[in-house]
């Protein structure tokens, strides 16, 4: 019969080196990204601010599984968002109509520098006397 020892070393499980002698993790500069939900201000994006300080974040089941709502001290109840009166942004895109401008920038597509300078060819083309009456 083996010892104790050597059917633990049989097994497939490799041992993991304690955390103080694990080489120290280093922290990924990530840059908060407005996270909007469609073109409205989103109250779990990160650059939402509340200005009494009242908003946090709770964990609710739902469906089985666990979902993240912002919550707001003041009131008890969910955070409206852009709505409040409190609420601002902390790279200020919140439009007064509760929309984020970040998001519609994204939504707005660039135009090529070739459609550019088609724009700007005929443009050039007009002369200054056909405007004149």
């Amino acid at each position: 019969m083996g010892n104790i020892d050597d059917s633990l070393k049989s097994h497939s499980y490799t041992q993991v080196p304690h955390r103080r002698h694990m080489p120290p993790r280093r922290m990924e500069e990530q840059r908060a990204q407005p996270q909007p939900i469609g073109d409205k201000c989103n109250p779990l994006c990160p650059l939402f601010i509340c200005g009494r300080g009242a908003l946090f974040i709770a964990n609710k089941p739902f469906k089985g599984r666990v979902i993240r709502t912002a919550q707001c001290r003041l009131t008890g109840g969910e955070c409206i968002g852009g709505e409040c009166q409190y609420s601002s942004c902390r790279v200020n895109s919140i439009l007064p109509d509760n929309r984020c401008a970040k998001a519609l920038e994204r939504r707005i597509s660039r135009a090529s520098d070739e459609e550019l300078f088609k724009q700007i060819m005929q443009i050039e083309e007009y002369d200054i006397s056909d405007f004149k009456h």
